[in-house]
């Protein structure tokens, strides 16, 4: 796993939840996210996306509404390779949110996705 310089040159993976409910606030996180980085990528797998982490393919990776068996072995290769895999507002990892990659640049993209409410922590959760 390396590290770019900065969040503006971080290629970053995500997902989107089943709900259209969740898409829709999850497509707002992700327009307050794309201006600060590279670009995102999206494949449809928590576990993939934790392993291209792993081996440097992305940089950063964050997710709202994973389920414990969707990360569960791509954390353990993420942090093996060096990720900090974290949720938000000093929480695990988990539903709410998950945060991953070099432990500084997961602190900024922590705090845009704090700023906005990302994890639902300040609103109603929609599945």
């Amino acid at each position: 796993m390396g590290a770019p310089a900065s969040l503006s040159t971080s290629l970053v993976g995500t997902g989107f939840g089943y709900d259209a409910g969740r898409r829709r606030e999850q497509a707002t996180v992700l327009a307050r996210v794309l201006p600060e980085i590279r670009d995102i990528r999206r494949l449809g797998s928590a576990a993939i996306d934790l392993c291209l982490l792993a081996d440097g393919s992305l940089d950063l990776y964050y997710e709202r509404g994973l389920n414990p068996w969707d990360m569960a072995a791509g954390v353990v290769v993420a942090t093996e390779a060096g990720a900090v895999v974290t949720g938000l507002r000093g929480q695990p990892a988990g539903n709410a949110m998950t945060v991953a990659g070099p432990a500084g640049l997961v602190e900024q993209l922590a705090s845009i996705l704090e700023e906005v409410d990302a994890d639902g922590a300040g609103g109603v959760d929609h599945g």
